[in-house]
């Protein structure tokens, strides 16, 4: 069975097509009353849906925007993609997802899809990811808004939502120095990502407020993954001088830190405290309940739609946000073993 077409509305109401185009277009300011109900009338009988496509073509506007994220899978990523619907859905915009798996060339083959479906706008919610892909959306005239990226030529030509660590991070230190604890290890994701970067310095320079010598904490470089934690605890427990506290990257490698010294006969935090970072719904429901490190994740995405939606009016118009975090102390933290 054929699509109905504005043709065969015109021809079931008796009028042209630039009527029924006006009708649909909301400009009949000129058209009779009783002429407007013939169409609407013919409209309903058909059920004629306008094509989104022959509407771009006349709008320059496609009602889509593209969302690209490192890791579907990750926990962190519903509440933020939640908040960008939301924003979109209430603007009448669609939402394209594209999840990147950390893999840069998969990322620049969704830009270019992106630009090939003329999508009104992209968002980067992904650790991993590239300048080129921002540029190449500016090369056509496409705004785009980034989360936690920084890296020279981007933050000009972009909308940006910067994340401060420094005040959440700052007070998990704080919290495990005032618990008694000395020892102190990062478990930090891939160190080529800059947002891994970001959370290990504010970490060792929190220390460095305190007292303590950088050289003596252990970095062991994670995944961002329940497995990467995993694997950075059984190394730790292989150095001279075990740590007594863990602040990990995020939530699933510190899950992953909490399982394995299970696995070890270890108490948490009997034995060892570990901090998240993200505070993920699942870190509020295991056993221990995990101390961390907190994002607004739905704000976020929120946030982000609503920069978007303001980049496209005026993409001229500086652009840059900054969201705060805070510490949560649940029951994955305590003072050192004697």
């Amino acid at each position: 069975m054929s699509r109905t077409t504005i043709a065969d509305v015109a021809r079931v109401a008796g009028v042209s097509k630039s009527t029924v185009s006006r009708v649909l277009s909301g400009k009949y300011q000129h058209i009779r009353q009783n002429t407007r109900a013939r169409v609407l009338q013919a409209i309903d009988e058909l059920d004629y849906r306008p094509s989104s496509v022959a509407r771009s073509l006349v709008s320059r506007r496609t009602q889509t925007v593209g969302l690209l994220i490192s890791d579907v899978g990750n926990p962190f990523y519903p509440e933020v993609i939640l908040g960008v619907e939301d924003v979109a859905r209430a603007n009448d915009y669609d939402v394209f997802l594209c999840n990147t798996s950390y893999d840069l060339a998969r990322g620049l083959k969704f830009i270019r899809s992106l630009i090939d479906k003329l999508v009104d706008g992209v968002l980067f919610m992904s650790s991993s990811m590239s300048a080129e892909w921002v540029k190449e959306l500016a090369k056509n005239k496409i705004p785009a808004v980034v989360l936690d990226w920084q890296v020279a030529g981007v933050k000009e030509i972009a909308g940006a939502i910067t994340l401060d660590f420094e005040a959440g991070i700052c007070a998990a230190v704080d919290h495990l120095v005032k618990l008694g604890h000395r020892r102190l290890a990062h478990v930090s994701g891939p160190l080529d990502l800059w947002t891994a970067q970001a959370r290990r310095d504010v970490f060792i320079n929190a220390l460095r407020a305190h007292g303590i010598d950088p050289a003596q904490v252990d970095v062991v470089q994670g995944n961002l993954r329940i497995d990467g934690g995993r694997s950075a605890l059984n190394k730790l427990m292989t150095r001279p001088q075990r740590p007594t506290a863990i602040f990990a990257a995020n939530d699933l490698t510190a899950l992953g830190i909490i399982w394995e010294a299970r696995n070890r006969g270890l108490g948490v935090p009997q034995d060892l405290s570990v901090v998240g970072l993200d505070d993920i719904e699942l870190g509020a429901q295991i056993s221990p309940r995990l101390t961390t490190v907190a994002l607004p994740r739905y704000e976020i995405g929120s946030l982000a739609m609503r920069m978007l939606l303001e980049r496209m009016q005026a993409p001229q118009d500086e652009n840059h946000r900054t969201v705060t975090t805070h510490l949560v102390v649940r029951q994955s933290t305590a003072p050192p073993p004697d």
